[in-house]
């Protein structure tokens, strides 16, 4: 049987002043813009953040990322199941000094439309690309791509693009745990599906379309190698750096198949009843360049190179065209679904 002490009355009046206090502190206005405005949370969280702490500002942010961490990992084990279709391709370029130029292209997947035009979820993108970049460095020219794993254990990086004023690079956080505190804010499903480089030692671009400079719902990579390797100065990189971007909006607006003719299946070219056009569809180098139609991409971008000063001319090495979404089953009512499920408590 519970008997009242002396001891357990003043532990009892320590607790409620304790309480007390706490429920008389105020969140300071400044600090509650400025904490809004560095973290985005809503005013209610962020309220909550400043009187748990004592409008102690650093504790504060410290306590948000332990709460978004907690709130992102509840949310993404919930929504895990769910079909996610939508989303943003996302590019990123670097120039090494005309020496090697990489361009990587990334694809992150929500669940609707609606969030993939969320100024967080662009930002994200963004970002991610601008990870792959330092994470994946082949020695050779090449289109390859990136292990998705490694690219999720990587520290998230800024957008090269992008102000760095108000990015906490320092923090470490990976680019899972930051899609994993992004799923608890935007409440959908968020996966990483796939990320890719192009490496030259010319030029590489990356072209998306849809969207903003760096996002969109269809993207691409293209990569111009210089027949004869050189150190190339400022500008014949702009010059061929331009060429890549043209290139590679050419594959994203003519869908091409194949870099080159002799990469077709010979049971493929013989099943088409017009080889001829099949090729000049279906392959980049002999697609007619959408700006000058009486040349192919090929003479294109020779002729953009020698017209820089390089003598010897350029081919395209490898490009990359992807679409938000393109091989994904989407269930048409499934968000839908998960929406009435949650209004009835299920």
């Amino acid at each position: 049987m519970y008997r009242w002490t002396p001891l357990a009355s003043q532990a009892s009046r320590l607790l409620c002043r304790n309480y007390a206090a706490a429920a008389t502190i105020k969140p300071d206005i400044k600090l509650l813009k400025q904490l809004r405005q560095e973290t985005e949370v809503s005013m209610t969280k962020a309220k909550e953040a400043l009187v748990k702490n004592g409008n102690d500002y650093q504790k504060a942010l410290e306590w948000l990322e332990q709460d978004a961490q907690v709130a992102g990992a509840k949310k993404a084990q919930k929504v895990a199941g769910r079909t996610a279709g939508e989303g943003l391709i996302s590019i990123a370029s670097v120039s090494a000094g005309g020496i090697q130029s990489k361009s990587t292209i990334i694809e992150l997947n929500c669940e609707t439309d609606f969030v993939s035009r969320n100024d967080v979820f662009k930002n994200l993108a963004s970002r991610i690309a601008a990870t792959s970049l330092l994470l994946h460095d082949p020695s050779t020219a090449a289109v390859e791509e990136i292990p998705i794993e490694s690219l999720l254990h990587s520290p998230l990086m800024p957008h090269p693009d992008q102000p760095t004023d108000d990015i906490d690079v320092a923090s470490g956080k990976t680019v899972n745990e930051i899609i994993v505190e992004t799923i608890g804010k935007l409440g959908e499903n968020i996966t990483l599906r796939r990320a890719a480089i192009a490496v030259a030692n010319g030029a590489t671009a990356g072209y998306a379309h849809g969207g903003d400079a760096t996002t969109g719902k269809i993207g691409g990579l293209a990569a111009l190698q210089p027949l004869k390797v050189s150190n190339l100065n400022e500008s014949q990189v702009t010059a061929l750096t331009k060429t890549a971007r043209q290139v590679a909006r050419q594959a994203v607006g003519f869908k091409p198949i194949f870099l080159n003719k002799e990469e077709i299946p010979t049971e493929e070219l013989n099943a088409q009843s017009d080889k001829k056009q099949y090729i000049s569809e279906s392959v980049l180098n002999e697609q007619s360049y959408l700006l000058n139609p009486d040349i192919t991409i090929a003479e294109h971008v020779s002729k953009a190179a020698q017209d820089a000063g390089i003598s010897e001319g350029a081919t395209v090495s490898g490009f990359v065209r992807w679409e938000v979404g393109e091989g994904i089953e989407k269930k048409e009512n499934d968000f839908a679904s998960e929406v009435q499920k949650a209004a009835q408590g299920n």
